[in-house]
């Protein structure tokens, strides 16, 4: 996970455009649930898309990182944000949406994992409430063989590198992000290594139905990853 490098990580994702992914975002939630008043973003990293979701929303986020959660609660003061896996939590809250956004699903690693996700998003939900899910890659789309990334970036603080290689070991696809952070303390150098398990659409079709939920998939989703938008099974 991003446990060394949370206070960089805005930096250097700041390629993203979170404002034209957050207008996507209201406006598809606006089609499949008009009614909806309360979100919940579930692996919310440092709640980039709830400062814009909450002109819209009550948003309240959670995520597995101490530090992202702070820098949340700061961009988005009047949401609550929660410390905890996204495969085993209870907040005691139910919301009419629940979100989990770019590729965050794949850190479950294993379809029992995923699962056990989507159980926790279940019971979190409003019985009329959606869900929103963006996948990590298929195990056909993956290719690590090859590949090397970089990202840079600069604040006030100082200046960040970082490049990672990546491989496949079964089901997992495993990054090795290596970083170079520069400040006035001097330079440092460390790795972080994650870990996102590569499900098929029909692996995926499979959990949200073992998660008592009926999914509709769309290929193109918000940033061409696709997107699944589930809601409860009603007997």
């Amino acid at each position: 996970m991003f446990t060394k490098s949370a206070k960089w990580y805005d930096a250097l994702y700041s390629f993203k455009d979170y404002a034209q992914e957050s207008a996507k975002i209201i406006s598809l939630l606006k089609q499949e649930h008009p009614a909806a008043h309360s979100v919940l973003d579930v692996a919310c990293g440092t709640a980039e898309h709830d400062k814009y979701l909450s002109k819209e929303y009550n948003v309240d986020g959670l995520d597995i990182n101490q530090e992202f959660i702070q820098i949340a609660s700061r961009k988005n003061p009047t949401g609550e944000y929660f410390c905890a896996d996204m495969t085993s939590f209870a907040l005691g809250k139910t919301y009419d949406i629940v979100l989990c956004l770019f590729s965050s699903i794949g850190y479950a690693k294993t379809l029992d994992g995923v699962v056990k996700a989507l159980l926790c998003f279940e019971k979190h939900l409003n019985a009329d409430g959606i869900i929103m899910v963006e996948p990590w890659f298929t195990p056909d789309a993956w290719s690590p063989i090859g590949r090397v990334y970089l990202l840079t970036a600069e604040t006030p603080e100082g200046k960040v590198c970082r490049m990672n290689s990546s491989e496949q070991q079964g089901a997992l696809s495993i990054f090795h992000f290596h970083y170079l952070v520069g400040t006035s303390a001097g330079v440092e150098y460390f790795i972080e290594r994650h870990e996102l398990g590569l499900f098929s659409v029909d692996d995926m079709k499979k959990a949200f139905d073992m998660a008592n939920l009926t999914v509709r998939y769309d290929q193109k989703g918000l940033t061409d990853r696709g997107l699944y938008i589930a809601k409860r099974k009603h007997f």
